[in-house]
Formats: C-alpha cells, sequence, structure tokens
C-alpha cells in the first residue's frame, strides 16, 4: 500500500512538474526540465528502494513472521500444512496429502491454500467433490494456528 501510495504521489509531482514547462510564464531554460524530471525519477526509485531493503525498510514486520504446522484427517490419511504468519496475517498455506485422491483431493490440496492465504481465514468455501479433503485442510490450519495461540500463553 506504501508503494501504490509513494508511486501516486510521485507521478502527481511529475505531472506538476510537466505542467509548470508548459507555463507561459516560464522564462527559463526549458531544456533542464528533462534532467529535473528525470533526477525526479531517480529519486522516487532510490526511496522505493530504500523502502524495501536499504536504510528506512521495514523490517520490523519481518521479525514477526513464523512457520507453523499442523495436520487433519483427510479423506485418505493426514493432510499436513505449513502456514507462514506475520503477525494477524495468513502470508502463505502449503498443503501436503499424498494419500488424497488424485484429481479429486489432489485438487483442493492444490487450490485451497491459497483461497486460505488471500482470505486470511479457513472461512472460504471448500473445492467441489473435494469436502473431506478440503475440511481437512481448514482445520490442520485452524490446528497450526491454535497450536501458535497456546504457544504464546
Amino acid at each position: 500500500m506504501k508503494k501504490i501510495a509513494l508511486i501516486v504521489c510521485a507521478l502527481m509531482l511529475i505531472s506538476l512538474v510537466a505542467c509548470t514547462t508548459n507555463d507561459k510564464n516560464n522564462t527559463g531554460n526549458n531544456g533542464n526540465i528533462g534532467d529535473n524530471a528525470n533526477n525526479v525519477e531517480d529519486e522516487i526509485e532510490g526511496a522505493l528502494d530504500d523502502n524495501n531493503t536499504g536504510a528506512n525498510a521495514n523490517n520490523a514486520d519481518r521479525a514477526d513472521e513464523q512457520t507453523l504446522t499442523g495436520s487433519a484427517q483427510g479423506y485418505g490419511g493426514d493432510v499436513t500444512v505449513t502456514v507462514k504468519i506475520n503477525g494477524d496475517d495468513i502470508v502463505s498455506v502449503e498443503a501436503v496429502g499424498a494419500d488424497e485422491t488424485e484429481g479429486v483431493g489432489s485438487r483442493a490440496i492444490e487450490e485451497l491454500p491459497d483461497k486460505i492465504a488471500k482470505a486470511d481465514s479457513t472461512d472460504v468455501d471448500g473445492v467441489s467433490g473435494a469436502t473431506k479433503t478440503s475440511d481437512a485442510i481448514k482445520q490442520a490450519v485452524d490446528n497450526a494456528l491454535k497450536g501458535n495461540i497456546q504457544s504464546k500463553d
């Protein structure tokens, strides 16, 4: 979100610089305006880089990232998930269920983790035809998250 706001501000600044070059009262050397616009673009790119990796990077968010695991009984056996969280945000979910039915349960293992991560919740629709595997993935994620809550007490 910060990147988008920074880019929007930068575009507004570039537009402002471009508008002043067309001002009839502008008696300066128009040849330098292009250089100024390039300098502004360079400054913006530098600020974006600093925001991500440089001295101004917000690395505190990464310090809260944790990897949790959980499992639950699926249709063909245990379904195990690896959940990466950052504070209350579910960053990613990976599911493994080697004994789930190929083409049915395997679809749930491929599709459902992304839905959970995007929703930051297990309150998502399961994959049609793979109800047992879908429920197992959601339960495994819930188990992983519950384990994390218990460890904080």
